[in-house]
C-alpha cells in the first residue's frame, strides 16, 4: 500500500474507497479492473444499512424522551430540530442508495477519464513529496479533528439532557453526521483533484506553445480539456442532490446555533458555559465545512478558466490570417463549450459569491426566528 501517491495520479484514492466501503460512502470498486466488485452482494449490504437508517429515524420521532424535549423547545426550534433530522437521514439514505444501485457506471467514467488525462500529463505514478500536503496525512488529520469534536458534541449533549454519554448517541444525530463529514471528503478529493489536473494543463498550455507549432498537440490540449469538462459534468450528477442537502443543513446548523446563543444573551435562553461553547463551536463547524465545498469548486473553475484565457494571449505569437492563427482560434471556440460549471442538482452555480448569500440568508433567519417566537409568548 502506497500513501504516499499524489492526488495528481487518480488511484491515490483507492484506499480511501476501501476505508469509505464499510459504510457505503463510496461504492465498492476495484481499481485494478476498473470496476465494481460483489455487485449483489453490495446491494443486500446497502439495503441492510438503508433499512437501518430509516428504523432510527423512526425510533427518533417516536421516542418519549425525544418527544419530551422537543415539547419544551419553542416553536422555531422544535421545527430545526424536526428539519434538522430529516435532512440528516435523506443525505444519508441517498449516499447509500446511490452507491449500491446507481453510480457504479459514473464512477468508472470519472476513473477512466482522470486516468486518460494522467496519462497524458505523465502523471501516472506521481508521489508527494511533501508530507504536509500528504492527501492521507490531512486526511486522518480531519479524522482525529472529527472525533474530538464529535466526543465533544456527545458530552454536551449529554449535559443538556442530563442523560450519560453514552446514553445520548441514539438520540444524537451523531450516525448521520458521520455520513455527512465523509461525503465531504471525498467531494473534496475529487474537486482537488480536477483542480491539480486543470493547473498541470494550464502549464501545458505554455510548454507546448514554446516548443512547437504543431497543431496535432494543441489539439491534444484541447482533447485533454474537454475530458476534464465533462468529467465535472457526471461529478454534478453523482453529488448534485447531496450539495443541495449539506447547503441546507448548513446554512439551518447555523441559524440554529446562533439563535441560541442570542437567546442566551438576551437572557431568554438557559445554558451554562458548556452548553454555549458547544453551540459556537457547531457553528464554527458548519462554517469551515461549508467553505470546505465552495472554496475549493471556486478555486477549481478558476483554474478552468485560466485555459481559455492561456490561449488567447497565444494569439499575439501568430499573424492575423495564418494557418495557426485559425487552428487556435478553432481551439478557443471548442474550448468554450466545456468550461465546467459546478451547480447543486442545477438549482444553483457554486461559486465564492454564494458564501455571502447563505450568511446573509442566515442572518435574516435568525431574526424570524425571534419574530415567531414573539409571536409565540404573545
Amino acid at each position: 500500500m502506497n500513501f504516499r501517491r499524489s492526488i495528481k495520479d487518480i488511484t491515490f484514492i483507492k484506499y480511501m474507497f476501501l476505508f469509505l466501503n464499510l459504510s457505503l460512502v463510496t461504492p465498492w470498486y476495484d481499481f485494478d479492473r476498473n470496476s465494481s466488485y460483489k455487485p449483489k452482494l453490495q446491494k443486500a449490504y446497502g439495503t441492510i444499512l438503508l433499512s437501518g437508517a430509516l428504523l432510527r429515524l423512526t425510533y427518533l420521532t417516536l421516542d418519549v424522551k425525544n418527544l419530551r424535549y422537543v415539547s419544551n423547545l419553542s416553536i422555531s426550534e422544535s421545527f430545526t430540530w424536526f428539519c434538522t433530522y430529516g435532512i440528516l437521514t435523506w443525505m444519508t439514505c441517498l449516499a447509500i442508495f446511490r452507491s449500491c444501485f446507481l453510480d457504479a457506471r459514473n464512477w468508472k467514467v470519472i476513473f477512466t477519464n482522470l486516468s486518460y488525462i494522467d496519462k497524458s500529463l505523465k502523471n501516472v505514478g506521481k508521489e508527494e513529496t511533501n508530507f504536509l500536503k500528504n492527501f492521507y496525512f490531512t486526511f486522518f488529520l480531519k479524522q482525529l479533528v472529527f472525533f474530538v469534536g464529535t466526543c465533544a458534541g456527545q458530552y454536551v449533549w449529554a449535559d443538556l439532557m442530563q442523560l450519560s454519554i453514552l446514553k445520548v448517541i441514539i438520540p444524537t444525530c451523531m450516525f448521520e453526521c458521520y455520513y455527512e463529514f465523509f461525503l465531504i471528503i471525498v467531494i473534496n478529493a475529487l474537486v482537488q483533484s480536477f483542480k491539480s489536473r486543470y493547473q498541470d494543463l494550464n502549464r501545458r498550455v505554455l510548454i507546448v506553445f514554446q516548443e512547437t507549432k504543431t497543431v496535432q498537440k494543441w489539439r491534444a490540449l484541447a482533447q485533454d480539456y474537454r475530458i476534464l469538462g465533462e468529467t465535472v459534468d457526471v461529478f454534478n450528477k453523482m453529488f448534485g442532490w447531496q450539495i443541495v442537502l449539506m447547503m441546507f443543513h448548513f446554512g439551518l446548523e447555523m441559524v440554529t446555533t446562533l439563535y441560541f446563543n442570542f437567546r442566551v444573551l438576551v437572557g431568554k435562553g438557559n445554558a451554562n458555559l458548556i452548553g454555549r461553547l458547544g453551540n459556537f463551536g457547531l457553528w464554527i463547524w458548519m462554517l469551515c465545512s461549508f467553505l470546505s465545498i465552495v472554496l475549493p469548486i471556486h478555486d477549481t473553475h478558476k483554474e478552468s478558466r485560466k485555459f481559455i484565457g492561456l490561449l488567447y494571449k497565444m494569439q499575439d505569437y501568430f499573424e492575423e490570417g495564418s494557418m495557426e492563427m485559425g487552428a487556435l482560434n478553432r481551439l478557443i471556440s471548442y474550448s468554450k463549450n466545456f468550461v465546467p460549471k459546478f451547480n447543486g442538482a442545477g438549482f444553483f452555480s457554486i461559486n465564492r459569491a454564494i458564501i455571502f448569500s447563505v450568511l446573509a440568508n442566515v442572518g435574516m433567519y435568525v431574526i424570524i426566528m425571534f419574530q415567531i417566537d414573539y409571536s409565540e409568548v404573545n
